[in-house]
């Protein structure tokens, strides 16, 4: 059951990210500016205070990153330190506890590229640029993402169901 519900997910996702890429995106012809999509206010606060939990995050303190998770069986998270991706509520919170040992004195800046929700599902793909200390070192690190979260509406709320992050911005060459 929990695959199917996966798949189903997915594949709502491509649905709706072809039709943002389609009709969310639009370009002013005189000034070459994108205009993006409007979302819903909560769906809005939700991404605010994602990018403020993810702060508390890269200075050590997870918590409030934890409390925007769902609690389901079916979420997953395909984190930026790579390794296997982590499915369950109870290996994702294992997971984001060891996350935050990573990090201390850390700032980021985010840049949302396209955000859209659609009944009880949102996405976001986003860059983040963090700056941090590994505990422990005196030299700054940097690290910069390319992200995708998706998110579904739950009776307490939205809540994030898939994070997948990852640092490839080199375009591979083909062969």
């Amino acid at each position: 059951m929990s695959r199917t519900l996966l798949i189903m997910i997915l594949g709502s996702l491509l649905i709706c990210s072809l039709w943002g890429a389609v009709q969310l995106r639009t370009v002013d012809a005189k000034s070459q500016t994108t205009k993006k999509a409007s979302v819903s206010k909560d769906f809005q606060a939700m991404l605010a205070a994602v990018d403020a939990a993810q702060l508390e995050l890269q200075n050590g303190r997870p918590a409030a990153f934890k409390a925007l998770w769902s609690q389901a069986d079916d979420i997953t998270l395909s984190g930026g330190f790579g390794g296997k991706i982590e499915k369950g509520w109870e290996r994702i919170s294992q997971r984001l506890d060891w996350v935050g040992t990573q990090f201390s004195k850390g700032s980021h800046s985010v840049e949302q590229l396209v955000a859209n929700e659609s009944g009880d599902l949102g996405y976001v793909v986003q860059v983040e640029h963090i700056r941090f200390y590994v505990p422990g070192q005196t030299q700054e690190s940097t690290r910069d993402y390319r992200v995708t979260m998706v998110f579904r509406r739950e009776s307490s709320g939205w809540r994030i169901v898939h994070r997948q992050a990852d640092s490839q911005f080199i375009k591979q060459d083909k062969q």
